[in-house]
């Protein structure tokens, strides 16, 4: 009787993915720039939505626009699992997690407005995204099939594209905050709270 995939030589995937995580994260929280407690994080984009949602400004403009980015971006990953588009088209599986990391920046970069408008550093979204990308990457391990018939050296391949280009994302993000402020003068020298509100 063969071992399942978990307990093979593959097992070296699911446990990097894992202490990815960990670095990726700790590289997060001590980042400069980094806003607050993550345990508080889910608390903070519940009452930034409370609070951004019914104004109907730039702010609720663009919390729709993000939305509409993640509808998107699971309509193409569940389209593309439903009609295999992921096994016919390679470069479906870049798309979805490029996308994904865009996502997931613009998601915490509203979240915490208030510092990347105060002018504090963005970098942090970089390493956040990697860690919840690689910890995406221990979900799928622990919980989905695909990937039991890869050989480990495409496994670990697969992997690392997957976390470079979800990273790659969060660049893009980052570097548009950083080319924003640059063009607007916004510093971290600047009041804490300019900024932090869209002009209607």
């Amino acid at each position: 009787m063969s071992s399942l995939p978990h307990t093979s030589p593959r097992l070296v995937v699911g446990v990097g993915s894992l202490l990815l995580t960990f670095v990726a994260t700790y590289v997060t929280v001590t980042a400069p720039g980094f806003p607050g407690n993550l345990l508080s994080w889910p608390r903070a984009l519940a009452g930034r939505l409370r609070r951004d949602l019914p104004r109907g400004d730039r702010a609720t403009a663009a919390w729709c626009g993000v939305a509409l980015w993640s509808v998107l971006v699971t309509g193409l990953h569940f389209g593309g699992l439903h009609y295999r588009v992921y096994t016919t088209r390679p470069w479906w599986d870049l798309l979805t997690h490029a996308m994904g990391g865009v996502g997931v920046a613009a998601i915490l970069a509203m979240t915490h407005r208030r510092s990347v408008a105060a002018g504090q550093s963005t970098w942090w979204l970089i390493p956040a995204v990697l860690a919840i990308g690689s910890g995406f990457e221990v979900y799928e391990f622990v919980f989905k099939t695909f990937w039991y018939n890869w050989t480990l050296r495409f496994y670990v391949v697969d992997t690392i594209i997957d976390l470079i280009i979800n990273t790659s994302g969060a660049v893009v993000v980052a570097v548009a905050l950083a080319g924003y402020r640059s063009l607007t003068g916004v510093t971290a020298a600047d009041d804490a709270t300019a900024g932090t509100e869209f002009p209607k």
